[in-house]
């Protein structure tokens, strides 16, 4: 006989919700558009994976009959989105089928025998250690938004580098990310980095990174370890293992001795985020083409389309040094200043060749590199 319970529909939907994000990607083998369906005696076990991120929920449920199977992921997903029930109650009957009752309505659904699905990794969890939600979210919203989405170059940029350092005796936790025309970096200062073993090259793929946000929202703690091969997070009663990636990174620190910190503008943040909003609309659709142009305290931004016209605004700021005129990718100031805290920034620029390093003294620990454009 197979399995035979009732679950929340509101459960159930948080549950497959959450593995619709990593499974259904079209791959080669059938089985991975999946969820595999553990039912014990008060809850389920639901397991998604794609062989490089899996995640394994518990979900309470009442029970009749045990039993496993797989069942396909956005069928499930769809149905529990659809359902008007609080109740939603499987039963699996003769050659894999499951009958699903709902309130009013009632489906068949067709089951997989769970032996092609791939076995969940093992992980060592004498090594896992409690890491605060706010900071991991912190340092992956500060990073995420500009991993590379493709190879730009020989580097691994298609990943988050993951690190934890020593300074001035503070243990401090690090991403840095970059697709080659910039670099974002956030560090935090926390009690889990000297706890925590990584090794100086951890790579977490952008998908994996995405994932973990995910995982950790609205999480005060949760808990982590970082393997030889893989990032493992672990909260009360759900499992996410990401495989990492092997390959090169850049010399972020090489870079950042190179730019320097003198030459620099004030700028209130929201007045610039609004005024680039504005000349954005009128830049190229392939690279996001602005002028600056610096002069004693105003900062002019202009932008030119072949089809729609021009752009021109005006800012005030403050500064002191030569004046300056240099391009940039509009976009990359915006997505930049869009998840920085502060009313006022601090924009280095060196020279009309040079990169712009920017940083807000309300926003410790984080920084980010803009390189120019020719125009």
């Amino acid at each position: 006989m197979g399995f035979h319970f009732n679950i929340a529909r509101e459960d159930l939907l948080r549950a497959i919700t959450a593995q619709q994000n990593i499974t259904n990607k079209g791959g080669l083998i059938a089985i991975l558009s999946n969820v595999f369906l553990e039912v014990e005696n008060n809850n389920i076990i639901f397991t998604g994976t794609d062989l490089d991120i899996g995640l394994r929920q518990t979900i309470p449920a009442e029970v009749f009959e045990t039993g496993n199977l797989t069942l396909p992921s956005k069928k499930l997903f769809e149905l529990a989105r659809e359902s008007s029930s609080d109740i939603v109650n499987f039963k699996e009957n003769e050659k894999f089928w499951v009958d699903i009752t709902a309130g009013s309505s009632s489906y068949k659904l067709a089951g997989t025998v769970s032996d092609e699905f791939p076995e969940f990794p093992n992980y060592d969890m004498d090594s896992l250690v409690n890491v605060e939600g706010d900071i991991m979210g912190d340092m992956i919203d500060k990073t995420v938004y500009s991993i590379a989405q493709d190879k730009e170059n020989k580097f691994t940029l298609e990943a988050a580098l993951f690190q934890k350092i020593e300074e001035n005796g503070k243990k401090i936790l690090r991403m840095i990310s970059s697709d080659g025309h910039r670099l974002s970096i956030m560090s935090k200062e926390t009690e889990s980095a000297g706890e925590m073993v990584i090794k100086p090259l951890t790579l977490i793929p952008r998908r994996g990174i995405i994932q973990m946000r995910k995982f950790i929202d609205e999480l005060d703690t949760f808990q982590m370890t970082i393997e030889k091969k893989q990032a493992v997070l672990k909260s009360e009663d759900s499992l996410l293992i990401i495989r990492l990636m092997e390959g090169d990174f850049p010399d972020y620190e090489n870079i950042l001795k190179a730019v320097s910190m003198d030459n620099k503008l004030l700028i209130k943040k929201n007045s610039f985020l609004e005024s680039l909003k504005r000349i954005n609309l009128f830049t190229d659709e392939d690279f996001h083409t602005i002028k600056f142009e610096i002069i004693t305290d105003k900062l002019i931004l202009t932008s030119q389309n072949a089809d729609f016209g021009s752009a021109r605004d005006e800012i005030e700021i403050e500064y002191s040094g030569d004046d300056m005129t240099m391009g940039f990718n509009c976009r990359f100031f915006i997505e930049t200043l869009q998840i920085m805290e502060g009313d006022v920034i601090e924009a280095s620029i060196s020279s009309e060749n040079s990169p712009c390093l920017i940083t807000s003294e309300e926003d410790d620990g984080f920084l980010s590199i803009i390189m120019p454009m020719k125009l």
